[in-house]
């Protein structure tokens, strides 16, 4: 199995600093591609950088916006692995 560019450290590093929410939701949704060591550092940086932004730099209404919709796609993808896991 190869690696895609984006698990690579330095790939991930500028994906996760431009666009953290991004980095979060493809580290969630790609989990089984990131070897198992590298999972924890990446998660903790993409969490901090998320939260910086939704925090620090987005306008003060939009937290009640932001936090359903990045809960929404993990619980979509959680309901995706349950039905490929019981189907193959």
């Amino acid at each position: 199995m190869t690696r895609p560019w984006y698990t690579r450290h330095m790939p991930f590093f500028f994906l996760t600093f431009l666009f953290a929410p991004l980095a979060l939701l493809l580290l969630v949704w790609r989990w089984e591609k990131f070897e198992g060591h590298e999972r924890g550092i990446k998660l903790f940086f993409a969490i901090g950088m998320t939260v910086f932004i939704v925090f620090g730099l987005l306008p003060r209404g939009s937290l009640p916006i932001i936090l359903p919709v990045i809960g929404l796609l993990i619980a979509l993808k959680l309901v995706f692995n349950l039905i490929t896991r019981k189907t193959g």
